[in-house]
């Protein structure tokens, strides 16, 4: 399908995929691919409509400084008749945006014509996150004297011949206790027989390089029997009659370490420690559609605290964030495990109470309320008291989208202060 057909047969087919997807013809006359067809996920990509871009060549599709490279692979494409992988940056609207393209020969035994399928995914987010990483990983290694990776380089039959200072230091052993020795020292146990195949297939492979870890999460085993993550690249070299395998390894426990640090913060209110209101939409959404499968009620409450304005402006934002964190430690110790507690903005909190009566669900609002009424809070011998407001309401996760939810609840919560604050509202 995809070798002999023109945009307006293959139109309803690749746009149903669902990555950017689109189909060069190499032009013998003009020695330039030219775009058959593409879906409207490519057309995002390219910022471009299909109708702009149709029968037209690679240089009017993509930028000049993206057609150079583009060109290059999509030339090795053909001649090599081979999938390449290389990834690029567009600027999309002011933004840089991050893709990763994958090239496809479609080649036809009895046809001398030649069509490359380009299937593009954008990788911007990654990209971020990697860039923050690389950030702090500077800095890490600024700390530590620019570290070195560790350096490992084993035979055919995988006994190893060098082993730096830095391998040794991050493995355990001084460098006479492995030279000579099987790898194996240094694999857990569990990958071993996987790790001897996959050499194995890496010596019979065309290609020079790879990233281990592309393929899954690589571990390393240190003298004293821990493991650890590590990222590993390993390259062949011909030395005589022999192949040599040299792998570079990095440690990246302090990277996994970044990301757990990164994900944290991303989910996560820097003052009270609570679920930031981004997460909890997202955890959210998973009851509503867990509530929905189950048929299980759950409940929502809005809290606000009543008059927090005045703790800020008598007391200062100092004595308002302690007030913050005593308020969002009730919270925490009135609620079961596994109730979500959100700070939804300044003074306001939000509470998930999964699987639960509107009766129940009161008492806890109940609870709540009485807890922050009768908290006492001394800052340096200045006692500050509070009081909260709390809309309730109870769902059974039909027929109602989360904004929906928050806007009900909002509204109990606006009742519960226009009858006089300290008390807890259901009924709109």
């Amino acid at each position: 399908m995809f070798f002999h057909s023109d945009h307006l047969t293959l139109i309803s087919s690749i746009e149903a995929i669902g990555a950017s997807f689109a189909v060069f013809e190499f032009d013998q006359q003009s020695l330039e691919f030219t775009l058959i067809s593409c879906n409207s996920r490519y057309e995002e990509l390219i910022g471009k409509k299909n109708t702009e871009v149709i029968e037209k060549s690679l240089v009017d599709v993509f930028p000049k400084y993206i057609y150079n490279p583009l060109q290059k692979l999509f030339t090795r494409c053909k001649n090599e008749r081979i999938s390449f992988e290389t990834e690029f940056c567009i600027d999309y609207k002011g933004q840089e945006r991050y893709w990763r393209s994958i090239l496809s020969p479609i080649i036809h035994a009895q046809n001398e014509k030649f069509r490359v399928i380009q299937t593009c995914v954008e990788i911007t987010d990654k990209k971020i996150l990697e860039q923050k990483l690389n950030l702090s990983l500077q800095r890490f290694e600024a700390v530590v004297n620019n570290a070195y990776d560790g350096i490992i380089t084993i035979d055919e039959d995988q006994n190893i011949k060098l082993f730096n200072e830095a391998a040794q230091s991050m493995f355990g052993y001084k460098i006479e206790e492995l030279i000579g020795k099987p790898l194996t020292n240094l694999i857990p146990k569990k990958y071993r027989s996987k790790h001897t195949e996959y050499v194995k297939g890496f010596k019979k492979s065309p290609i020079s390089s790879r990233a281990m870890q592309t393929r899954a999460s690589v571990q390393g085993l240190r003298k004293d029997g821990s493991n650890f993550p590590i990222e590993v690249t390993i390259s062949k070299i011909k030395v005589d009659d022999n192949i040599e395998f040299t792998a570079v390894i990095r440690d990246t426990s302090e990277k996994n370490n970044l990301l757990e640090e990164l994900l944290l913060s991303s989910r996560q209110d820097p003052l009270t420690n609570l679920n930031n209101r981004r997460y909890f939409l997202e955890l959210l959404e998973s009851e509503v559609i867990r509530s929905k499968r189950f048929k299980r009620d759950y409940s929502l409450l809005m809290l606000d605290i009543d008059y927090f304005k005045l703790i800020n402006d008598k007391f200062g934002h100092l004595c308002g964030d302690k007030a913050l964190i005593a308020f969002s430690n009730i919270l925490i110790e009135n609620v079961r495990e596994v109730d979500v507690v959100c700070r939804w903005g300044g003074e306001e909190f939000m509470v998930l109470l999964p699987e639960i009566s509107k009766e129940n669900a009161l008492t806890v609002a109940e609870k709540i309320r009485r807890s922050i009424e009768s908290l006492e809070i001394n800052d340096k011998g200045i006692l500050i008291n509070m009081t909260v407001s709390i809309g309730l309401q109870c769902f059974s996760g039909e027929g109602v989208n989360i904004q929906q939810m928050i806007d009900t609840v909002d509204k109990c919560l606006y009742k519960a202060k226009k009858s006089g604050r300290n008390r807890v509202s259901i009924e709109i």
